[in-house]
């Protein structure tokens, strides 16, 4: 067990950092579409091998920060991705059955956590409202999500790219959440500061770079009743 946990960490270890430099590449480069394309599918890969192991190690360890942290972080990454390939859902067009699926999956671990949090936040404050905060954030795109496939609430023409911006960066928060309090040894402050930390200080410039997209993106014309 210890060397099966050995190697997935090595693995681990080496995806996070890709996705980390892979992520900083595709928002440095967000404006060369070639570079950008190509750098963001090896951070999406990246993620996906950090997501695949994190829950191997977290099982086998009883780490609930670590599944909570990368339960958000990829369905934030994930939805990012899909959201590139649903472009045409003001044309009607029909999200696959993995899409529902992914709500479905994700949206019940979202809620999890906030009834966890509710449970155990007055016996431990730190762990309690970092598990809610995840939570309820993770509830909130989920309703956004849903909200964009079943086609409510399309305002913007380049609705696939605001959900692609903001949950790719959202998922280089929790990326940049995890390398932070893994070298918590080298910042001396409290664990709920290094834990949303990132948070609050990049949800900010996410709403900051969504809205002036939406201003060039325009919004869509409605549909005659």
């Amino acid at each position: 067990m210890n060397k099966l946990i050995s190697v997935l960490l090595i693995i681990h270890i080496i995806a996070g950092a890709t996705a980390l430099l892979c992520g900083l590449l595709a928002i440095l480069f967000r404006k060369k579409v070639l570079i950008h394309k190509r750098v963001g599918k090896v951070y999406f890969y990246s993620m996906t091998v950090v997501f695949i192991t994190a829950i191997s190690i977290s099982v086998m360890k009883g780490n609930v920060f670590l599944f909570c942290v990368a339960v958000f972080t990829y369905y934030a990454c994930l939805t990012a991705y899909r959201s590139l390939r649903l472009k045409k859902l003001h044309l009607d067009q029909n999200p696959a059955w993995y899409d529902w699926l992914i709500e479905a999956v994700f949206g019940t671990i979202h809620l999890g956590f906030v009834i966890f949090a509710l449970l155990v936040i007055n016996k431990n404050p730190t762990f309690g409202t970092i598990s809610l905060v995840f939570g309820l954030i993770g509830v909130r795109l989920n309703i956004s999500t849903i909200f964009r496939l079943k086609r409510k609430k399309l305002v913007y023409k380049n609705y696939w790219l605001l959900a692609h911006i903001g949950g790719m960066l959202g998922s280089y928060i929790g990326t940049i959440t995890a390398f932070v309090v893994n070298n918590s040894r080298l910042i001396p402050l409290p664990p709920i500061v290094l834990w949303l930390g990132p948070t609050v200080i990049i949800v900010p410039l996410i709403a900051y770079e969504i809205k002036q997209h939406q201003k060039k993106g325009g919004k869509l014309v409605q549909k005659p009743l």
